[in-house]
């Protein structure tokens, strides 16, 4: 993981050119861990000098440098930090990890409490490009305990595409 003393230095990196594009002069408030890196707080130094309302900059959120590579990324001032779907669609879309199976958790339960025609109708219900053999090829994987063959997830249900609540600003920076 990206160490603490690293993301406030691409932090500030990337702070510095805000006053030199007119913007105020920002400062780190505050830095804490999260489970895709270091969450980093900002406010303008005026504020935290003078605590006046007036000097505050609004509407901004934190960034995130990401624990892995040490990418800086802006977040939404409205974002959940510690749930949401914000956090899957990052690491499917940055960090390029498969998304979760969605119906694969209820179709185990149905099949361990022995109703494997209810999985069967439950995946035809929830998946209806998959057809009965492909429904079939599903529950028989998924009471195996084996991955889904490529053809029959090609199938399943996508989830729907969000409004980003992040932005890049930088590429990986490894740390030296």
């Amino acid at each position: 993981m990206v160490s603490k003393a690293w993301a406030v230095q691409v932090v500030e990196r990337h702070l510095a050119g805000w006053s030199t594009r007119g913007g105020p002069t920002m400062v780190i408030t505050d830095i804490g861990p999260h489970r895709l890196g270091w969450v980093v707080h900002t406010q303008s130094e005026r504020y935290v000098r003078t605590q006046e309302m007036i000097d505050m900059v609004v509407g901004h959120g934190p960034f995130l440098v990401d624990g892995v590579d040490g990418s800086l990324h802006t977040l939404h001032a409205t974002v959940d930090l510690e749930s949401g779907e914000w956090i899957e669609d990052y690491l499917e879309q940055v960090r390029g990890l498969e998304r979760g199976d969605p119906l694969r958790s209820r179709v185990a339960e149905l099949i361990d409490s022995s109703q494997r025609i209810e999985a069967l109708r439950f995946v035809r219900v929830s998946a209806s490009d998959l057809g009965a053999q492909g429904a079939k090829e599903y529950v028989d994987a998924v009471a195996a305990g084996v991955p889904v063959p490529e053809h029959v997830r090609s199938c399943l249900p996508r989830p729907p595409v969000r409004r980003r609540v992040w932005r890049c600003l930088s590429g990986p920076n490894p740390e030296i």
